[in-house]
């Protein structure tokens, strides 16, 4: 893949860009409202009931206050321009919901396995839990492996630096948000890294490829190349 000539291009990809928009008319008209908070968080009880929905909803709301909710929402859209760039937007876009829904998922299911044993207040069933932090967090991490520029990698681990307390605030009691964090974490970049993997094997096949099948011609009788 020739980066050079597909930035320019992938900068303007929908994906960083639709998902700032919505995100942005997501967040300002129902960031403050709590019955929609209530409805889109990824808890068991909405996991249970509406779990797509959920999954889905709750990634595009940054929260109440609508300055901070834009500076979130720009600098989201910045690391999925990073992913466009160095994956394509179609795979940009599953690596983050991949973070998304199995940081969801496995944090959720260690509650519920908790909540069973006795282990956790069956009320947390119903937390309001929303926010695009999974998506962020795994973003990150795949920037920081695979990122198609060194100051693309740069930026991802300072900010992943800066955001680690947050990320791993409560690790020790098992609370959700951070085991969704770390979950979220290594699959950017377990996902980034088979990518990159990947797209190198089918480089090194491609140029074994032409090596092996040099173009050669000779002359026919009648003064015209034939190529063999």
């Amino acid at each position: 893949m020739d980066l050079s000539r597909t930035s320019a291009r992938r900068w303007l990809s929908p994906v960083p860009w639709g998902f700032a928009l919505l995100a942005a008319v997501s967040s300002l008209t129902y960031g403050g409202d709590q019955a929609v908070n209530a409805w889109a968080s990824t808890n068991l009880a909405n996991l249970g009931d509406h779990p797509v929905e959920a999954l889905t909803t709750s990634a595009f709301l940054f929260g109440a206050d609508p300055w901070a909710s834009l500076r979130g929402i720009a600098f989201a859209g910045a690391m999925l321009a990073f992913l466009a760039i160095r994956f394509g937007s179609m795979r940009a876009l599953a690596l983050v919901a991949a973070g998304q829904v199995l940081g969801t998922l496995v944090s959720e299911g260690l509650l519920a396995a908790r909540i069973a044993a006795g282990q956790a207040d069956p009320a947390l069933r119903v937390m309001v839990d929303v926010g695009p932090s999974y998506v962020i967090v795994s973003g990150l991490a795949a920037v920081v492996v695979a990122g198609a520029r060194r100051w693309h990698r740069w930026t991802a681990f300072a900010a992943l630096v800066v955001r680690a307390p947050h990320i791993t605030s409560g690790l020790t009691t098992l609370g959700v948000t951070p085991v969704g964090h770390v979950t979220a974490l290594f699959t950017g970049m377990l996902l980034a890294w088979a990518l990159r993997a990947s797209n190198a094997h089918h480089r090194s096949l491609h140029r074994l490829t032409l090596r092996a099948a040099p173009l050669q011609t000779e002359e026919r009788p009648d003064g015209r190349a034939l190529s063999t």
